[in-house]
């Protein structure tokens, strides 16, 4: 009986493997058109350009046209560029700009959404990715409750507590934050310089994303291990941790934060990563960052509150003991959803 019914179930999954196969040959024998706008002189339409050009190679079936002419040094032709895309999206129009054409249903996407992802969503009927926004906050509002982090917390915390006067606190506070973002905006910058050498490599996207995704199931796999190759803290840095915290001072609590983050960004940096990939030549960037940022330093914030009104650094530290193998779990699926989304959403 449970033979029969493990075939029926084959059966029935290979029956829908079959249907979605046939409706997705059917949806790319439909007349579809791309006409692309750009500047040539402009960074962003050349990669936006590039990547409509490989996934117009990869399906032939895809007519595309590429108008790159020098729209920022003719002011008149950028006008009548503006006012022609703002009559079919609706919105305020920039370049570079993609025209799509699905059998009359016509859509336009402006820089951030023209990714390799979105236009296999678009070949497939598939919903594509139009912002970002919710997913760099709740990303690192996520971060933001890693083991990683409470750890620290809970070590400088055990210096806070006997910290008595008001501004010295808070420029303790201030300085562990600002190291935070340092790092991170170090490790931007480093990353950004990298996409900009091998970021329009075809297959950089699938070994990067490969690489997140293999964190987030060492993170699932590796969830009770408190001495993870990767993902555990090493005696010496530990040491220099608690050195760094005692010292009671904004300059070497902003060392702790830059040193913290730096080290530990393959517990908790996969996902900024992938968001940074995702949308390096978008022209809200920033915003994405900002906003990941905000999401990330909410429950840090939080917990400085809590240590300054009387919680003791043990309960972090107990928190942290206590939920690790959840919160290390849930990190590891986050990573690996969010990189699917960020990097294969069309899958």
């Amino acid at each position: 009986m449970q033979k029969k019914s493990l075939v029926s179930l084959c059966l029935i999954a290979v029956a829908i493997f079959m249907m979605a196969f046939s409706v997705r040959g059917v949806t790319a024998q439909k007349n579809r058109t791309l006409t692309f706008y750009g500047d040539p002189n402009c960074d962003a339409c050349v990669y936006r350009e590039n990547v409509v050009k490989i996934f117009v190679s990869l399906h032939p079936d895809v007519h595309a046209t590429y108008n790159m002419e020098p729209y920022y040094s003719n002011f008149t032709l950028f006008l009548i560029l503006v006012d022609y895309l703002e009559n079919l999206s609706h919105q305020p129009a920039s370049i570079p700009a993609l025209v799509l054409n699905d059998s009359g249903r016509v859509q336009v996407w402006y820089e951030g959404n023209i990714t390799d992802s979105n236009l296999e969503s678009w070949l497939t009927n598939a919903p594509y990715l139009e912002n970002m926004a919710w997913i760099a906050f709740f990303s690192g509002l996520i971060v933001g409750i890693a083991p990683c982090l409470l750890l620290m917390m809970s070590v400088l915390g055990t210096t806070l507590v006997m910290v008595e006067e008001r501004r010295k606190y808070i420029t303790i506070c201030a300085g562990l934050i600002l190291g935070i973002v340092v790092a991170y905006t170090t490790v931007s910058a480093i990353f950004l310089a990298l996409l900009n050498l091998i970021g329009l490599f075809l297959y950089f996207k699938y070994i990067f994303g490969a690489i997140l995704i293999t964190i987030g199931a060492w993170q699932i796999i590796d969830f009770r291990s408190e001495k993870s190759i990767i993902f555990g803290t090493p005696k010496k840095v530990k040491t220099l941790i608690k050195s760094f915290s005692e010292k009671n001072s904004g300059t070497y609590a902003f060392l702790l934060g830059f040193l913290f983050a730096f080290v530990k960004i393959p517990c908790f940096g996969g996902v900024f990563l992938g968001l940074l990939y995702n949308a390096w030549l978008s022209a809200i960037l920033a915003v994405y960052i900002l906003l990941y940022f905000a999401g990330m330093l909410i429950p840090i914030v939080v917990l400085l509150v809590a240590l300054r009104i009387g919680i003791q650094p043990s309960r972090v530290n107990s928190f942290r003991g206590k939920y690790r193998p959840h919160l290390r779990m849930l990190s590891g699926i986050v990573l690996i959803v969010l990189t699917l989304v960020l990097l294969f959403f069309s899958l």
